[in-house]
């Protein structure tokens, strides 16, 4: 028995939003992406690049250690935000994953790189 709860529970550990699919959704142009424009990153291979630099940033947060502090993804604010840890990436991913792309266009789910 307790074997079959600890192969359950590994199976679930891996199946929340990673920084990849998040960015994607974030910048990719397809069904249930918001498509997020940019200046200066225009057309499918500017949308490539916000994905990679996105990915690229969420990964880097991913590998410190740190409490949430003040961040909150859920926050609608014009103020540049950044993720510094793994907490605060995943609380990122989580709101991403969750949050319409209209409320995502409106500056929910911060930073957008």
């Amino acid at each position: 028995m307790l074997v079959l709860v600890v192969a359950l529970l590994g199976s679930l550990m891996g199946c929340g939003p990673s920084c990849r699919s998040s960015c994607e959704r974030l910048y990719g142009d397809g069904e249930d992406e918001c498509n997020i424009n940019v200046p200066d990153y225009e057309g499918a291979e500017g949308a490539n690049r916000l994905v990679i630099e996105c990915e690229q940033e969420c990964d880097g947060a991913m590998t410190n250690t740190g409490p949430v502090g003040t961040y909150d993804p859920n926050a609608n604010t014009d103020t540049t935000v950044g993720i510094a840890n793994e907490k605060q990436a995943a609380l990122w991913m989580d709101c991403v994953q969750a949050t319409s792309c209209d409320n995502v266009k409106k500056g929910f789910c911060q930073p957008h790189y």
